[in-house]
């Protein structure tokens, strides 16, 4: 018997897999993965991966994401509700939580300890070890820590209170790809050789 289910449930336990089978999942949008728990579309919509003039494509330009057939069935369009272009993208967002969750948690054995310059090099080092470590192993594409003169007045210094700052450059994602074609006879320069090499 077959049992319709709604699209944000699918989207969903995609997103749980995902994200409970690969460590660092967030620079990886819903977009183009295979769904093997889909059997099927109740109402289907044009698309073509050359002609973005489709339904799905009118649907990905306006920041929705669609289901598709192809090689199985699969989500096409990553893009969010939100109105700040550098948050177009799912994993975009994903990585600015996992970033905070992650800078934060690491910072727990700081939290009580004394605010000296000594402390506050080792949380900037320790931040700036993890985010270098995102960017060697491709998860970001840069990102820095560092200590803002400007917010950490005496005052708030004398409260306990610190802030710094820091900023990334997440991997953005491969939306459009673009081939320009050329017909040429450069490859005909040598054809001599190419015969005699055949031979």
């Amino acid at each position: 018997m077959t049992q319709s289910t709604p699209i944000i449930a699918v989207a969903a336990a995609l997103r749980a897999h995902l994200d409970k089978t690969h460590q660092y999942s967030f620079v990886k949008s819903l977009s183009n993965v295979a769904i093997d728990t889909v059997s099927g579309i109740k109402h289907p919509r044009t698309w073509d991966l050359e002609d973005p003039d489709t339904e799905v494509g009118y649907l990905n330009a306006n920041d929705v994401t669609s289901l598709i057939q192809h090689n199985g069935f699969r989500f096409w369009g990553s893009h969010t509700c939100s109105d700040q272009p550098e948050y177009m993208f799912e994993p975009v967002v994903r990585t600015s939580q996992f970033l905070l969750d992650t800078i934060i948690n690491g910072c727990f054995q700081f939290i009580d300890q004394p605010l000296s310059p000594t402390t506050v090099r080792d949380i900037i080092r320790a931040i700036n070890a993890k985010l270098q470590e995102m960017v060697n192993f491709d998860y970001l594409i840069g990102a820095k820590c560092w200590y803002n003169n400007e917010l950490n007045s005496e005052t708030l210094l004398m409260q306990g209170k610190l802030y710094l700052d820091y900023d990334f450059t997440p991997v953005p994602n491969l939306e459009n790809l673009n081939l320009n074609q050329t017909i040429t006879d450069t490859y005909l320069v040598n054809f001599a050789d190419l015969v005699a090499a055949a031979a």
